[in-house]
């Protein structure tokens, strides 16, 4: 603080905390966090850096705020049962439709996803990856505890499946039955552990004669236009005009806007 008052934004510090927390999301060196976050926790235990200097402290924050990042980056794992399938469904679901583009440019693909061994290989994932990370955070953060709590739950749920070739009527984790009423909310029933990540919304304000559907499967790809189409079988809001853009794509140069704006 200057005079009484708050210091100014330091960007610099918040660049450097952000980018070391997005490069930690980075799955190639997933393990390697992990052993920084055991080691984190060690040091907290013991004191062993105590007392820490300016730069230490800068260096502990950077680690935990990357550690929020990285769990929040995978979160999908350890949300209740009823939302993390659906998670499952659409990373599938993009990983495919990104095999199929990769194909298209004569690329090999850079994942690819079985679905006839689905709950085998989200089995695989939760306890080779994400057990390990959400447990050494819940060491770290207590609070977080309620992660590797829903973590595994949902590996009972998946298990249920692979043995049973069906959901649980009532999934581990959740109170009720994960049975939809897509009339007055986006999921029923409420978890054991976990807080409430969605607020229950009406579906009649998603369902909206201004939505379209997507016919699931579609893929349009124009480079040269700037538009890329991946569909799936969720709505989306209907284009405004011929011209509109997806979300996220950037419009073409001025000279191209006319053979954008006519295909």
């Amino acid at each position: 603080q200057q005079h009484g008052h708050p210091s100014a934004f330091d960007y610099e510090e918040f660049r450097r905390i952000a980018v070391h927390a997005i490069l930690a999301t980075d799955m190639a060196r997933h393990f390697e966090f992990i052993g920084k976050c055991k080691a984190q926790y060690e040091r907290f235990m013991s004191g062993s850096n105590l007392p820490l200097t300016a730069q230490q402290h800068e260096a502990e924050r950077a680690q935990l705020a990357a550690s929020i990042l990285k769990c929040a980056d995978i979160s999908n794992i350890v949300r209740p049962f009823n939302i993390s399938q659906r998670w499952t469904q659409r990373l599938n679901r993009e990983v495919t439709l990104q095999g199929n583009i990769e194909e298209s440019l004569g690329l090999s693909r850079s994942i690819v996803v079985d679905p006839t061994n689905i709950p085998t290989s989200q089995i695989a994932f939760y306890e080779s990856c994400g057990r390990p990370l959400f447990n050494a955070v819940a060491d770290l953060v207590p609070e977080l505890r309620f992660m590797p709590d829903q973590l595994e739950n949902n590996i009972r749920n998946w298990g249920f499946i692979k043995s049973n070739q069906k959901v649980p009527e009532v999934p581990y984790g959740l109170k009720h039955s994960s049975t939809f009423d897509l009339s007055t909310s986006t999921r029923a029933g409420s978890t054991d552990s976990a807080p409430d990540f969605l607020p229950k919304r009406s579906m009649a304000s998603l369902l909206t004669p201004s939505t379209v559907p997507v016919v699931e499967h579609e893929v349009h790809l124009s480079l040269a236009n700037y538009t890329l189409h991946a569909g799936g079988d969720e709505t989306r809001p209907a284009p405004k005009s011929a011209t509109q853009l997806p979300a996220g794509v950037p419009s073409p140069p001025h000279s191209q806007r006319s053979t954008a704006a006519q295909t």
